[in-house]
């Protein structure tokens, strides 16, 4: 079984201004005018009205949410775990350590909310991702329990982010994009750094 990608990078010669648009996104003018750095902007460009869209859910939730910095790759991190999102995770563990999450809360993330590495709060969010990354299928207890740590748009802001990302894990597997080999050189916390 080979390992290479379903859907490759966008080719030079396919290179439109809506496919400029998502390379620039996030890297600015330079990767408009030179392709971008990141092989998952360089593969959505193939279908620019999609990444687009995509990409503005995925901002709000990076930047405007209520959700920290630390829930956010909190999240990032779990699904990309649970999904075998082997970039996502080589990503956001990056951006992570950023922010000052540790190598071993990294490896607690992988273990889930029953580590006892966990804060409540912390387990509250772990049990929020995998309850919603099992069909939303909350039992009265479980949820009474996330409502006693989270107000109602902080628990809405998890779901939803929980969906998005959990969508974002699947299409990076099933088109097999590429972790970079340079990614250290570019890749860090593109959200909130608090």
């Amino acid at each position: 079984m080979t390992n290479a990608p379903r859907i490759a990078p966008l080719p030079r010669e396919e290179w439109t201004d809506q496919a400029r648009d998502v390379f620039a996104y996030w890297e600015g003018d330079e990767a408009r005018e030179k392709g971008a750095r990141s092989n998952t902007m360089m593969t959505l460009a193939n279908h620019p009205r999609l990444a687009l869209a995509s990409l503005d859910l995925g901002k709000y939730f990076m930047l405007e949410s209520t959700l920290s910095a630390r829930q956010q790759k909190m999240i990032v991190l779990r699904v990309a775990h649970r999904y075998g999102s082997s970039y996502q995770w080589t990503h956001n563990s990056l951006g992570a350590k950023q922010i000052g999450i540790t190598d071993q809360e990294l490896q607690a993330i992988r273990r889930g909310p029953q580590d006892p590495a966990w804060s409540q709060a912390d387990r509250a969010l772990l049990a929020a991702i995998d309850g919603t990354c099992a069909g939303g299928k909350f039992d009265d207890e479980a949820w009474n329990e996330l409502t006693a740590v989270f107000d109602r748009e902080l628990l809405m802001d998890i779901i939803h982010a929980t969906g998005y990302f959990t969508m974002v894990a699947w299409g990076l597997v099933a088109m097999r994009v590429q972790v970079e080999d340079d990614f250290a050189d570019f890749s860090g916390n593109r959200g909130k750094s608090k």
